[in-house]
């Protein structure tokens, strides 16, 4: 005959630090040890079932001091960290102190059955049934516990915890010393506060012994599955990042920025392929013979800026992008993006997804609406130079009305250049090195060529996105809603 006695853990963790190890350590008392056990029992008696009677209590508890076998659940050690304010935080001087929650993550039935060898009488029986029922929880106020008697372990899938007697523990289980009562049996030992046993200066509780046991060592975490974009319903034409960098890119940075954006989606595409060409890509801009697409109908990397930097960025592809697209960008959270080195300009910035979709879902709605009004978020680059007999503002006329035309859209009734000398200040060239001469160099130097605010007027409202001009697929050109 046997007691047997299942502590289920309804919220699959179970938290308790062993004696003599710091709470920061990390350290779980997995088994539960018969001192913790014994603990708990006298007092859920004292608080909860006190009609019981004094004698029958004391009986059982000497009964158990026996160290017990176990039978554990799969399970593995996991933390979670919290940072605490300290004492400083009254002088104003904001100072936190770290704290670690470790636990031990249940799998199973989440059960942990504790098994002794003995027999009791049947009013001994009747309260440790009485009180296994009464307990609430088990080591720490978050290990919530229903605990009963009768507990009867499943055929598979639980492995047992046994006090060693001489020798090792066996191969592939681990050796901990589990605290239990001391004989012979001592109540008072047992029921002493911790500030006793402080005060004492000792490490563990006079009355108690370390009792050498054989643990099945926890589960490893599984290294987690990589995560691939799931297949959208709807063709995606729109990718919105956010942007995480110190110090944040400024405004004026916005095609060094999408430069880099390009430059590492293209490079996750190509280690999605492998060996393996790429082949027609709107990501990458290019055919199959690796010829630049026509029509405006591939990627454009935006950024979307406030009035001094650059908030977010975003990957806008009329013609959409395929899933393998969509995985090279997925890839992107694992690294940063950046210039050269050797470059002035922002690097070490993260980028992660934060929506995809049809360009109406995910762009803000000053940028995707339809409006009859339309003024710069960005400066505006005529894709060619301006002949010498024709005015500025002729030349502008006639630069946005074949932007218009290719895209099939309306003219405007008006062209409007808005004041201000910031427009001036955008980079207008791309980072990405070009070969020159047989040399390497950066970037192509047309910082002189003029940039220009604008607000065009239609006739009939205008759909959006509205990117016109010369590196408008590196979020130059970029219009908005007033």
């Amino acid at each position: 005959m046997s007691v047997d006695l299942g502590l289920h853990f309804p919220w699959k963790r179970y938290h308790a630090t062993p004696w003599g190890r710091y709470v920061n350590e990390g350290a779980v008392e997995i088994p539960p040890s018969p001192w913790r056990i014994l603990r708990a029992l006298y007092s859920v008696w004292q608080l909860r079932a006190p009609d019981l009677d004094a004698d029958t209590v004391h009986g059982l508890l000497q009964a158990l001091a026996v160290p017990p076998d176990y039978t554990l659940p799969p399970y593995r050690l996991s933390h979670t960290r919290h940072y605490l304010p300290d004492s400083k935080h009254r002088t104003g001087s904001p100072s936190t102190d770290l704290a670690l929650d470790a636990f031990a993550v249940l799998g199973g039935n989440a059960t942990i059955g504790v098994h002794w060898p003995i027999t009791l009488p049947a009013e001994q029986e009747q309260a440790l049934a009485r009180l296994a029922t009464s307990l609430p929880y088990l080591g720490r106020a978050d290990s919530q516990c229903q605990a009963s008697t009768g507990y009867a372990p499943p055929a598979t899938g639980v492995t047992r915890a046994v006090p060693l007697l001489d020798g090792e523990a066996p191969h592939g289980m681990d050796q901990i010393g589990v605290l239990a009562p001391a004989f012979p049996f001592d109540l008072d030992a047992l029921t002493a506060e911790v500030t006793d046993t402080r005060g004492a200066k000792l490490v563990y509780p006079a009355g108690s012994r370390l009792v050498p046991y054989a643990v099945p060592a926890p589960q490893r975490p599984q290294a987690p599955a990589r995560r691939r974009p799931a297949k959208p319903a709807q063709p995606v034409t729109t990718v919105r990042f956010s942007l995480l960098g110190k110090p944040r890119p400024q405004a004026f940075d916005a095609v060094a920025v999408t430069d880099a954006l390009r430059s590492a989606s293209i490079k996750a595409l190509a280690q999605i392929h492998g060996q393996q060409p790429v082949g027609a890509s709107n990501l990458l801009g290019k055919d199959a013979a690796s010829q630049p697409l026509k029509g405006h109908q591939h990627a454009h990397y935006l950024a979307l800026t406030d009035t001094t930097h650059i908030t977010g960025l975003a990957i806008w592809t009329p013609g959409h992008l395929a899933e393998d697209e969509l995985a090279a960008l997925n890839d992107l959270a694992r690294h940063t993006i950046g210039v050269p080195e050797g470059v002035q300009g922002p690097r070490g910035l993260h980028v992660r997804i934060n929506a995809y979709g049809d360009a109406k879902d995910v762009l803000p709605d000053n940028i995707t609406g339809a409006s009859t009004t339309w003024v710069s978020a960005t400066p505006f680059l005529p894709s060619r130079w301006r002949p010498r007999n024709t005015t500025s503002h002729d030349h502008l006329v006639n630069e946005i009305n074949r932007e218009l035309t290719w895209r099939n859209l309306p003219t405007p009734v008006k062209i409007t250049e808005l004041p201000g000398s910031h427009w001036a200040r955008y980079r207008r060239h791309r980072w990405s090195p070009q070969h020159r001469n047989g040399q390497t160099t950066v970037g192509t130097r047309t910082n002189n060529r003029p940039a220009f605010g604008l607000r065009l007027d239609f006739p009939t409202p205008v759909p959006g996105p509205l990117v016109l001009g010369d590196l408008s697929h590196f979020g130059l050109s970029l219009f908005r809603t007033p």
